[in-house]
């Protein structure tokens, strides 16, 4: 009981992980999505549907029982898996790369290293990511409860008290887009994940999705309080806001973000091109040097332009998902029905005679 305890609240932390990057604990995506002042009531909208597409990649991981997100995307979408293949790496890439530029964004707060900053971590998390799915369920476990601590005290003491919500209307569209975003990444890691049973699966969701809300709106509260929005990474700015001791706390925080999101990002596409080349660190170069060409592009231009696109396409891809455990439901009580059909012929033909 308490292992399968465990096994859920670990593949809790690395949804969480994928989903708390750069973009997130910096504020800068909620912006790009939301606006300077968001209302507080889309992080509710957005958790319902963290956790609906948690259960759905969860429970394709479950069914496929692959541990290579191509073989996962030759499961579900057939002849088509070229096109979701380029997807996926078009948007584990886009999102590498927004996190290896954040991490120079960061590092520029004191002294510009650009690109040497952003090399080094990529190294660490190359070597991470190198040993598989338990060295970024471990990272994950030990840095996201760190994480979702000092983002909700650095979040707190920057809300104004008596908080009066944005009245600004709250737009489907963006939330869906943004959880679609986020969750594609995700998407790209949790459905390798098979071992889990439909009870850890639901739990693992529920509280993800249940912490992703709270962050949501204790940042969505701080920008709302602030003026902070134009910046680079505003939470930076709204740190600062209460001190240079909770500033100098949340640039490890974010950097933290950065990390666990950039080793989503990067399994992913290391494990597809795994199965074409099969030397680990030739594999692991080529990933870091393209992600480091994507990053070149900024942070803000990453996020800014490209995770909306990715959004949208990853509408189609989320329904691909849910369209294959749909189909293969049905497929699996027709063939339960046949089974019984058949045996109570067996049985009836035994009797007779």
């Amino acid at each position: 009981m308490f292992k399968s305890f465990l096994r859920s609240m670990s593949v809790a932390m690395l949804i969480v992980g994928t989903m708390i990057g750069a973009g997130f604990a910096s504020g800068k995506e909620i912006v790009s999505f939301f606006g300077a002042v968001p209302n507080v009531f889309i992080a509710l909208v957005a958790g319902v549907l963290v956790f609906g597409c948690s259960t759905l990649f969860l429970f394709v991981g479950r069914r496929v029982k692959k541990t290579d997100i191509g073989e996962v995307n030759g499961a579900v979408f057939g002849k088509l898996r070229p096109f979701a293949d380029v997807f996926m790496l078009f948007n584990s890439m886009t999102v590498l790369g927004a996190m290896l530029a954040g991490t120079d964004s960061l590092v520029a707060e004191f002294i510009d290293l650009r690109p040497l900053a952003s090399v080094i971590t990529g190294l660490v998390c190359a070597v991470v990511a190198v040993r598989g799915l338990k060295g970024v369920l471990k990272a994950n476990a030990v840095l996201v409860p760190v994480m979702i601590v000092f983002l909700a005290v650095c979040s707190i003491l920057a809300i104004e008290f008596p908080f009066r919500s944005s009245s600004s209307p709250i737009k489907p569209y963006s939330v869906v887009l943004y959880v679609s975003m986020n969750m594609i990444l995700g998407g790209g890691v949790l459905s390798t994940v098979h071992e889990l049973s439909p009870r850890e699966i639901i739990l693992s969701s529920a509280v993800a999705s249940t912490l992703i809300a709270g962050l949501l709106m204790l940042i969505m509260g701080a920008l709302s309080s602030s003026s902070a929005a134009h910046a680079d990474m505003p939470m930076l700015l709204i740190a600062l806001k209460s001190g240079k001791v909770m500033y100098f706390i949340c640039l490890p925080v974010i950097a933290a973000s950065i990390f666990t999101t950039m080793l989503s990002a990067f399994k992913s596409v290391y494990d597809y091109l795994s199965g074409f080349i099969k030397h680990k660190i030739v594999s692991a170069g080529l990933v870091l040097a393209a992600g480091l060409l994507v990053g070149a592009f900024g942070f803000s231009t990453v996020v800014g332009r490209i995770y909306p696109i990715i959004g949208g396409i990853g509408l189609l891809y989320l329904a691909a998902n849910g369209w294959y455990l749909f189909k293969t439901r049905i497929k699996r009580d027709v063939k339960k029905k046949v089974k019984k059909v058949k045996s109570k012929v067996k049985r009836t033909v035994k009797r007779g005679a």
